[in-house]
């Protein structure tokens, strides 16, 4: 769960800049940086006057606010106050509003509750948000902001994240270790890094941008490890730009995809060093040669996930030069692992049998490689989604060598607790997370 905590407070970043929440990141004083502990797995840094924030009493919109993930899996977002006193009065009125809970003061610093949920702490220099929180755990909460308020040094700007963050340049920022987001975001980050490097080993700096019903965050994946930096560059320098061959086949309603261009001989190599992305080809790995298949590959890659779930399901599709491992489809036949069974299913088709996974797989007009999760999508191969992406998104992917592209009305439906999200920012439909 701590895993995908910071992943959805990456979303709500943006929410909150647009919303009442971004008063929250209000800033002015250098106190405010001692809040961030000298041990982060994330920074996130927003830079309020690029964003168009407009004037909100008490806050400098000149200096910018964070988001930070603590070792421990908390959360926190901080920013400096210029008038103590006007953001006291704006929390008073958020009170009669209804909106926030009667402030209370604990060792010297006021405390409220916003839309319960959000645990505001303001001293003198710094207000500092932690949450979203359920109420049993809102005491507990502010004994850790007392302690976090109170820290008369700034640790945070000697660390190795902070002053990776500070080269970057845009709106929003990000540093964060791979093993504070989720497994399912990770994966495709950790491709072409050495087999056996642990996820705090890894690291993704990014910036944020906002367009339409779109965020993109455009990454670099890096370790301050030399060898282990140098294998990941190599690899993604095989890399190549996405066309729009297959952009409009890529369903809004996958929770996930993934998609690249690439010569199958180098995305096999990738493979082999990601144990995430190999997992998922496993169930049918027993059964067929996937690796021959994808050896075959000469363009772009397409690899949809449509949902959450230990029985995990996958659609691929692919331009093929090679298909000749269709020779070997009777050898498959005849050694299938005991469970298992290969059939055939239409022309240049067969379906996989098993008691963990289901597919179809085949080719296509001769040069289209398809994987899909059930009967019905066979015929949908190559075809425009009912529901695409929007062109927005379409125009975000194009050209990118490498792309993880997340529908939130999709995950919202599977964590109903991100629709919070939706609620600061309705039109919000994808996010893109893209190497160029």
């Amino acid at each position: 769960m701590k895993r995908n905590k910071i992943f959805y407070a990456l979303i709500a970043v943006v929410a909150v800049v647009a919303t009442v929440i971004v008063i929250l990141l209000s800033s002015g004083g250098n106190g405010y940086m001692n809040v961030i502990p000298s041990r982060v797995k994330a920074l996130v840094a927003v830079d309020l006057s690029k964003i168009g924030v407009g004037d909100v009493p008490g806050v400098d919109t000149g200096k910018k606010a964070y988001l930070f993930e603590t070792v421990d899996g908390s959360l926190g977002l901080v920013a400096a106050v210029d008038s103590k006193g006007d953001v006291e009065s704006w929390i008073e009125q958020m009170n009669k509003d209804g909106k926030a809970s009667k402030p209370v003061e604990r060792k010297g610093y006021k405390f409220t509750v916003v839309n319960d949920n959000f645990v505001l702490g303001l001293s003198s220099s710094a207000l500092l948000v932690m949450g979203p929180t359920v109420a049993d755990e809102q005491a507990a909460i502010q004994r850790k902001m007392v302690k976090y308020l109170s820290s008369d040094k700034d640790a945070v700007s000697d660390s190795p994240l902070f002053n990776h963050l500070s080269t970057l340049d845009g709106p929003v920022t990000i540093v964060a270790q791979a093993d504070a987001l989720p497994e399912k975001f990770v994966m495709p980050l950790t491709l072409g890094a050495p087999r056996g490097t642990k996820p705090e080993q890894l690291l993704l700096s990014a910036t944020m941008d906002m367009k339409g019903e779109c965020i993109t965050i455009k990454c670099h994946t890096f370790s301050f490890d030399k060898k282990i930096n140098d294998a990941i560059k190599a690899s993604q320098s095989k890399l190549r730009p996405i066309s729009d061959k297959y952009l409009a086949t890529i369903s809004a309603d996958n929770l996930l995809t993934v998609a690249c261009g690439v010569k199958g001989t180098d995305f096999v190599d990738l493979l082999r060093t990601n144990e995430s992305l190999r997992t998922m080809l496993i169930g049918i790995n027993t059964a067929i040669d996937i690796d021959k298949m994808l050896r075959g590959v000469d363009g772009d890659i397409i690899i949809g996930v449509p949902s959450l779930g230990d029985k995990i399901q996958m659609s691929l599709l692919a331009d093929a030069s090679d298909v000749s491992w269709q020779q070997d489809v009777d050898y498959w036949k005849k050694s299938c692992p005991s469970g298992t069974s290969i059939e055939t299913s239409g022309d240049n088709g067969y379906r996989l049998k098993g008691t963990d996974y289901d597919a179809w797989f085949g080719v296509k007009d001769g040069k289209q490689l398809y994987v899909v999760p059930t009967m019905e999508s066979v015929a949908n191969v190559g075809v425009k989604a009912s529901h695409p992406l929007s062109s927005a998104a379409i125009e975000q992917i194009k050209n990118s060598r490498f792309v993880a592209v997340l529908s939130l009305s999709s995950a919202t439906r599977q964590k109903p607790e991100l629709s919070v999200v939706s609620a600061f920012l309705p039109n919000l439909k994808t996010i893109i997370l893209k190497i160029e």
